[in-house]
């Protein structure tokens, strides 16, 4: 198919006021949703929250959940994560009248925990807003977007009784954040697919056509326990992982001078190398025989994941043998996989639509220049399965997820709406000819 036109910009006036009629029950959807302490692994009470929000506002509703059998029949083994069980999967939607192309929306449902709210100036699920911001776990990543998605919807179904000429969709996904991927497959095994699907994160209201691909490692630093006094005769495993902690930062310096991706270009990491947690050490007074480290390996969508999880391992022992530890004495695997996606944006229809319904506000630059989300994210699934066309859009700054008084400007929350119900009228009534 060709494209030969676009709705044209009278067609969308009829949505405009509905959007802003709708603002103050958007208001209150937020700050019911910062409430909600959705965790991974607990997110069913926020989940049904926005299922009767859906049914409430005259859209279709699914609320199902999925077991892992099902997944690995389909899909083959999957990463380490948080049991499905109790962790439902949501689809809203507003259907259209099948002459046009869907849309899907993309948000997750899980939030990061909050282990210590000392940092915090208001409780992180009090679904507090101070001004015009609203703070609470969660409100960056990502349920500022997920209410900005459900505010379009809501317009549309105003707006258009009848439905557009395709059909506009959210899934609300569990598992984001401890297992990239899977949640999203629970929808697409229950038959759910789409033209073009927005993924739901925070990029600064500004649309990105690529994320990062990644991997979860896991560092064990054997060492040979002994009385510290007598050091000399045993193995210390923590000293071996200060070694492997110094080695991962000249890694990072070296891939990050090797060949990169110009979506990328403009973040100061090409592939970052995170570590989250380190443990070790026995009783006092001992060597410590035994160190364990987790973190991430961030790589470009185009990365050949196998290849450079090898060169990980193989670089990784080299720098500790330098340093004068047995390299096998340096254990590393990996857990939680997850693909990245690129979008070219020359000659893209989806890209073509996003342009024309971001906001005039938004910087020139943004408007004109095309980045990546520097992130992993649930992008990844449907390119990779479907060839899915996919962006990755919505409120928020990055540097505020999964900090201390994450916030989201309502402003941009409602900049979101806008842009998402003009998005939505664009694509799903978009003119094609074979």
């Amino acid at each position: 198919m060709s494209v030969t036109g676009l709705a044209s910009s009278s067609a969308t006036a009829a949505w405009r006021g509905v959007v802003a009629g709708l603002e103050p029950d958007a208001r209150g959807w937020l700050s019911r949703a910062l409430s909600v302490p959705s965790v991974s692994g607990s997110e069913r009470e926020y989940v049904e929250l926005l299922a009767d929000l859906g049914k409430h506002l005259g859209l279709e509703t699914d609320l199902f959940e999925t077991s892992e059998s099902e997944l690995e029949r389909k899909f083959g083994p999957l990463s380490t994560h948080i049991p499905l069980k109790g962790r439902p999967t949501l689809v809203l939607r507003h259907r259209g009248r099948g002459i046009g192309p869907s849309l899907m929306f993309n948000a997750h449902s899980d939030v990061v925990g909050v282990p210590d709210e000392t940092g915090w100036s208001v409780g992180p699920w009090a679904g507090a807003y101070v001004g015009e911001t609203a703070v609470g776990r969660g409100a960056c990543d990502c349920k500022g977007a997920t209410i900005s998605a459900l505010w379009a919807m809501a317009a549309l179904v105003r707006a258009y009784p009848r439905g557009l000429g395709g059909d506009v969709l959210m899934e609300v996904v569990p598992g984001e954040e401890d297992s990239v991927g899977i949640g999203t497959l629970t929808s697409v095994l229950r038959g759910y697919h789409s033209d073009a699907s927005i993924v739901l994160e925070p990029t600064d209201n500004i649309p990105r056509c690529a994320s990062r691909a990644g991997v979860r490692f896991t560092v064990t630093a054997s060492g040979r326990a002994i009385h510290g006094t007598v050091k000399w005769l045993g193995v210390d495993a923590i000293a071996m992982m200060h070694a492997a902690q110094s080695a991962l930062a000249s890694m990072e310096l070296e891939w990050n001078e090797s060949d990169t991706d110009p979506l990328f270009e403009l973040e100061p990491i090409a592939r970052p190398m995170t570590l989250d947690r380190i443990e070790g050490g026995g009783w006092q007074g001992m060597m410590c025989d035994r160190c364990v480290a987790s973190g991430y390996l961030e790589l470009l969508p185009t990365d050949d994941v196998e290849a450079r999880k090898r060169l990980f391992v193989i670089q990784l022992r080299a720098c500790v043998a330098r340093a004068g530890f047995e390299p096998m004495a340096l254990g590393v695997e990996f857990s939680e996989q997850y693909r990245g996606h690129r979008l070219e944006p020359a000659g893209s229809p989806l890209c073509s639509a996003a342009r024309a319904a971001m906001n005039p506000a938004i910087a020139v630059e943004a408007r004109e220049r095309w980045r990546a989300f520097n992130s992993g994210c649930e992008a990844g699934v449907r390119p990779w399965l479907h060839g899915t066309p996919t962006l990755v859009w919505g409120p928020g700054d990055l540097r505020h997820a999964h900090a201390a008084d994450e916030r989201v400007e309502f402003g941009d929350v409602r900049t979101s709406s806008e842009m998402f119900t003009h998005l939505a009228v664009l694509w799903c009534n978009r003119r094609e000819s074979k």
